[in-house]
Order: C-alpha cells, then structure tokens, then sequence
C-alpha cells in the first residue's frame, strides 16, 4: 500500500514562493492591459462630444455659442470631456482627462485626450510629452 502523506513545510513554502512571483509580473500586466482598454471610453466621450458641439455649429454657426455644450462625463464614467477655454466661433478643442478619483487616474502614458474641429487628435503623459501615437487606436488625424 503507498504511504499517503500530505506536502511538507519546505514543499508549501516553495510553491507559495511560485505563486507569488507570478502573481508579482502578472498583476502590473493585467492592469497596464485594463488601463489600456478604458482608453476606449475617452475616445468614445470625445466622439460623442465632437457630434454634439458640431450640431451646435450647425444651428448657431459658431462653436462658442452659450448653448454649446457638451457631455461631460465619459459613458463609463473614466473620463471627463471640457471644451477648451480658447474656443471660438470657427474652432474648439475639446480634452478628454481622467476622473481624479477614478480607475484612469494612475495611467500617466495617456493623461490627456484632444480633438479640434480640424480633426486633429492628440494625447499626452503626465509630464505634458506627446503620446498621441501610443494613446489613439490608429495615427494622429482623424
């Protein structure tokens, strides 16, 4: 008959150390690939933002019109959109930026999301370096 015993205390401890060294290189992964995927709602609060301010236009013939407003929170809640101080009657700039508070806030490769009336997309890190390339699904323009 085979002896049945369970691990030892040496066998624990070395596949305890296992699992934390995976978890270790997993855990910043995971969520590098979670702060990436919420980049999607910052895109899709400045589309809809875009659509709305270009309604705006539309019916007043100036993008700085006080009716002009915009959505200000991101669908799922990661992102806040302004429109920017500078706009004028035939261009705006609208930035989208992370919740204070929220899931996006430590993700310092994309702080800032902007798109202007001409199209042009951009982004930032935290220190102000253009990121655009890393942080918009495809090139820079739209």
């Amino acid at each position: 008959m085979a002896d049945m015993r369970g691990m030892t205390l040496v066998e624990l401890m070395v596949t305890l150390a296992i699992v934390a060294i995976l978890a270790a290189i997993a855990y910043p992964l995971y969520t590098n690939y979670l702060q990436q995927s919420r980049r999607g709602d910052a895109w899709q609060a400045l589309t809809t933002a875009q659509s709305q301010i270009e309604q705006c236009y539309a019916q007043y013939f100036a993008y700085n019109n006080a009716a002009c407003t915009v959505t200000a929170s991101s669908p799922n809640g990661y992102y806040q959109v302004q429109i920017a101080s500078a706009t004028t009657s035939s261009g705006y700039v609208l930035t989208a930026t992370p919740v204070a508070s929220g899931l996006q806030a430590t993700d310092s490769t994309c702080s800032s999301f902007n798109v202007s009336n001409s199209g042009l997309r951009s982004a930032a890190n935290a220190q102000g370096a253009d990121t655009s390339s890393t942080c918009w699904p495809h090139d820079a323009r739209g």
